[in-house]
């Protein structure tokens, strides 16, 4: 009878449908299986070899930007070992390491793939001297004694201080280089000494026998426009020390 025979075609065709959908559930729970198993397998190859194969290690280190200190004061500094997984590298721990020297203002710790590791040092640089004990004490532009020399570089200002490591002596130095660094070339070029014993005694001796009386740091660019239209008028004396009523005698 056609009906009977209908309902037969319909049975199989749900029966099909019914197996054909479970074959391409059991493909798809076999894949994402399959992709769960293969990116375990990757991250832990990716480990591995990151932190226990002998690939990603430190063999070689490059240091830059040295010009008064040698690398292998750099090197001892950093202590790092030849061998050390890169991942395991404190490099903050490092460059704290490096820059507690004293020439040392800035440095910068980089790793490479390759297993380099780059140290770039940024050196301080004198704005000045204090003559100390048969030698020179090279000051940067923050007051930082950083160098003992036995001479200093050509063109640098030689400044006389009342120097020990009383916190007077920390503020000369700093005031110091605040006023080095603001002289003008005017200054600069006459220039013979320069000396005080308090952080309001800056004098300044040039090469003509001319004295300026620089008073305290405070107001130092000021006072350098100041003393750069004073030079023109012929004196011995000069008192730029309160820079809005300067002096000349």
């Amino acid at each position: 009878m056609p009906p009977p025979e209908r309902r037969s075609t319909q049975v199989k065709d749900a029966t099909s449908a019914i197996r054909a959908r479970h074959r391409a559930q059991r493909r798809r729970r076999a894949i994402r299986v399959g992709i769960g198993v293969g990116v375990v397998a990757i991250l832990g190859a990716t480990v591995w070899a990151i932190w226990f194969s002998p690939w990603f290690v430190a063999r070689e280190i490059e240091v830059s930007g040295l010009h008064q200190i040698n690398e292998d004061e750099i090197l001892a500094a950093a202590q790092i070992e030849f061998g050390t997984h890169l991942v395991s590298l404190d490099t903050d721990a490092i460059a704290q390491r490096v820059r507690a020297l004293p020439i040392v203002a800035d440095v910068a710790i980089t790793r490479t793939w390759s297993g380099v590791v780059r140290i770039a040092v940024t050196e301080r640089t004198a704005v000045y001297g204090i003559p100390w004990l048969g030698e020179y004490v090279l000051v940067d532009a923050q007051g930082i004694g950083f160098l003992t020399a036995p001479y200093t570089p050509e063109g640098l200002l030689i400044i006389n201080l009342n120097a020990d490591d009383s916190p007077t002596s920390t503020r000369l130095m700093a005031d110091a280089a605040t006023i080095a660094v603001a002289l003008p070339d005017s200054v600069r070029s006459q220039l013979s000494w320069m000396t005080a014993q308090t952080p309001d005694t800056f004098t300044i001796g040039l090469l003509n026998g001319s004295q300026i009386l620089w008073g305290s740091a405070e107001q130092s660019e000021l006072k350098a426009q100041v003393i750069d239209g004073l030079l023109k008028i012929s004196a011995s004396y000069y008192d730029i020390s309160s820079p809005s009523h300067p002096s000349t005698r």
